[in-house]
């Protein structure tokens, strides 16, 4: 009982970390995958052979020559790296072959990601005491509302992208009634319209489009005709009327007028027209080539973390990686996709969907699979496992 309480405790607290992007803040004075996964994997150590070592060499070669040559960033270089290799010796080691763990992970991660949604409605209620209540959470300064468990609106969106494409496929393939069906959608919806997430929404909608067509076939347009009716009716009649500090996605005040994201790609597109082959391979940095440019005031960046990879690293080699980071994930959506009425594959149908959410997320922001962020790097392995444990099940149950 006392060793369930505690891997009950430190996946908790492990997956908080991860899931919210703390590494550090004012309560933690050692990196919180050290202080809190490592313990975790040595105390409740599953036997097995390590997995995904190309994946790891991958990413090593991948942060190293965009943050660590590109950027002369080795400080985001070294903690990416820690985050990544925790997160993948957790799912070697601590869930190994242990589908009630796997299960549970899953459980705690999405239900903090359900918890950042709930936190979200306190900056509606109440500005001042959402924002108190995130800084105390998550240990660190706050600068933007309304969100979740996130310091900045986009943060939030990295949250709330996987977990509505999460809910909208689970509520499909695991035939809920159709009020549940209805009530997830809306839920999703309001979270999506209160927390300002445009980004999300669009990926909401890819991910859900690509989603019906591929369970409900040619039923699929009556579907998508009914969710575009309710979504119009829905923003018209009940968020574009309500008021508040804050109101809602349609109300959105820009906080710097100068970040159109058309405007900024557009730039940015232009910039690597100039230097086709990379910044790396020219000796450039971002700093370098908008010395002078009026459109990225300030340092910013086009907001596009594929983009921004492909400036530094250029076609050749970025798309290689591109390529090798993507293939297994590619794989695996499209054995989710051939067994979408499998009853077995009902889980893996719905993370598929769900990191498609989160990695079309990174379109319009720049934290990505790269730089660890939380939930893409959770998602990412947790897919890929999944896969391998049900591949090596299948090869059992064949002989």
């Amino acid at each position: 009982m006392i060793k369930k309480i505690l891997i009950f405790t430190l996946l908790i607290i492990y997956l908080y970390t991860l899931t919210f992007g703390i590494f550090l803040n004012s309560y933690l004075r050692v990196p919180s995958p050290i202080l809190f996964g490592i313990p975790l994997i040595a105390l409740f150590w599953q036997k097995g052979r390590l997995l995904y070592t190309k994946e790891a060499i991958i990413f090593f070669i991948a942060s190293f020559l965009y943050y660590g040559i590109g950027m002369s960033d080795f400080k985001s270089f070294s903690v990416n790296m820690i985050e990544i290799i925790v997160c993948l010796l957790f799912f070697n080691y601590f869930i190994g072959k242990d589908y009630q763990r796997f299960r549970l992970a899953i459980i705690v991660f999405y239900c903090l990601l359900a918890f950042s949604t709930g936190v979200l409605f306190t900056s509606h209620l109440n500005a001042s005491f959402g924002i108190e209540l995130r800084t105390r959470l998550l240990g660190s300064e706050i600068f933007q509302s309304p969100s979740g468990m996130a310091a900045n609106i986009f943060t939030f969106g990295y949250q709330l992208a996987p977990l509505v494409s999460f809910l909208f496929v689970a509520s499909i393939v695991y035939e809920k009634s159709w009020l549940t069906k209805a009530i997830v959608m809306f839920a999703c919806l309001i979270a999506i319209f209160l927390g300002l997430q445009r980004s999300v929404l669009v990926t909401f909608g890819i991910s859900s489009t690509l989603f019906l067509i591929g369970y409900y076939k040619y039923k699929s347009v009556l579907f998508l005709a009914i969710l575009i009716v309710v979504s119009i009716l829905f923003s018209t009649f009940f968020l574009a009327k309500s008021g508040g500090e804050y109101d809602n996605i349609f109300a959105k005040n820009e906080r710097n007028s100068d970040e159109d994201r058309g405007k900024l790609m557009s730039e940015n597109l232009n910039i690597y027209a100039d230097y086709p082959f990379g910044l790396v391979f020219y000796g450039k940095s971002w700093s370098d080539v908008i010395k002078h440019n009026t459109v990225f005031v300030n340092g910013i960046t086009s907001h596009n973390a594929y983009l921004m990879f492909f400036t530094y690293l250029g076609p050749f080699v970025g798309i290689g990686l591109l390529v090798l980071f993507y293939r297994k994930i590619i794989s695996c959506f499209i054995v989710s996709l051939n067994n979408i009425y499998n009853i077995d594959s009902r889980l893996l149908v719905c993370l598929c969907f769900s990191f498609m959410g989160v990695s079309l997320n990174a379109l319009f922001h720049n934290a990505w699979l790269l730089n660890a962020n939380g939930p893409t790097i959770f998602i990412y392995f947790a897919v890929i496992h999944l896969y391998n444990l049900q591949s090596e099940e299948e090869t059992i149950n064949a002989h």
